[in-house]
């Protein structure tokens, strides 16, 4: 008699490990596709930034129609989020989603300066969405190991992200022959980089060789003393999107480390866009 208890109670534990367990990764997998989803909303909101920098600086020329597929793009996706969101995560979707459709019929009458602030806050706060999310995942189902690499590798996107937007603030105020804009320049880089190392080291994936080393080269060809103002404010703008890409590239790398530790899904094109980021935007 006490076997028979003591094997029921054998199999009634085996069914509710299991059963937590398959409970556990389905709560994880759709949490991981609802971060899948913003950091493609993050994608679409750097393409529309870059897209409306452009247009912002044909003064004098038509900005009434450019945008339009990458607004619906973007309108639709943000919906669709607030749509899967928790209950208590609603507020922040519908501010999210409140000042995503101000910005996208807005931006027009906005400045250059003004345009990149206001992309940056939205990009911000869908990055807090993320870190919200992973972060109350990883806790609810017990990961304390991913939390803890999760949480050494975070606050050094943050502050990349912070010295990226000072980088861009200092060009802004780059001017030919005051070497002090320039030390500005070459210090918020050198930080950058620094900070991409930081996190190289951190990530569990493979990371392409070399492509932070091409970023300094690139950045040293640009040779920017030697430019008109307007042409070394252009180079340097662009070689910030090389920069933003390296980032995002290695926080995609970040997001496969807790995917594999967490035995979840990952959408192939998202595996896909980062091997085509490697081969065409970093290293070209």
């Amino acid at each position: 008699m006490f076997w028979l208890v003591f094997v029921t109670l054998i199999s009634i534990g085996i069914t509710y490990f299991f059963y937590r367990h398959r409970t556990n990764q389905q709560f994880l997998q759709q949490r991981f596709d609802q971060v899948i989803g913003l950091r493609q909303l993050i994608d679409l909101l750097r393409f529309h930034r870059r897209q409306t920098h452009k247009v912002l600086t044909l003064q004098g020329k038509s900005i009434a129609q450019p945008m339009l597929a990458e607004s619906l793009a973007i309108q639709r996706l943000s919906k669709t989020l607030l749509s899967q969101a928790e209950q208590a995560h609603k507020p922040m979707y519908r501010v999210l989603q409140q000042r995503t459709a101000t910005m996208l019929s807005e931006w027009h009458q906005y400045n250059i300066q003004r345009n990149q602030i206001v992309h940056g806050k939205m990009i911000r706060h869908v990055l807090y969405l993320i870190d919200d999310t992973i972060t109350q995942s990883l806790l609810n189902t017990d990961k304390a190991t991913q939390f803890q690499h999760y949480q050494t590798i975070w606050p050094i996107i943050l502050n990349a992200i912070d010295n990226l937007t000072r980088y861009r603030y200092a060009i802004e105020k780059y001017q030919t022959g005051i070497p002090a804009t320039t030390r500005e320049i070459e210090v918020h880089v050198e930080i950058f980089h620094r900070r991409l190392e930081q996190i190289s080291m951190q990530v569990h994936q493979p990371v392409p060789p070399l492509f932070i080393d091409n970023l300094r080269q690139q950045f040293n060809a640009i040779q920017i003393e030697q430019l008109p103002v307007a042409q070394a404010k252009l180079r340097l703008y662009q070689h910030s999107l090389k920069l933003s890409d390296a980032l995002y590239l290695l926080f995609d790398l970040v997001l496969n480390d807790i995917a594999d530790d967490i035995a979840v899904n990952l959408p192939k094109r998202k595996q896909e866009n980062a091997t085509n980021e490697t081969s065409q935007g970093l290293t070209s």
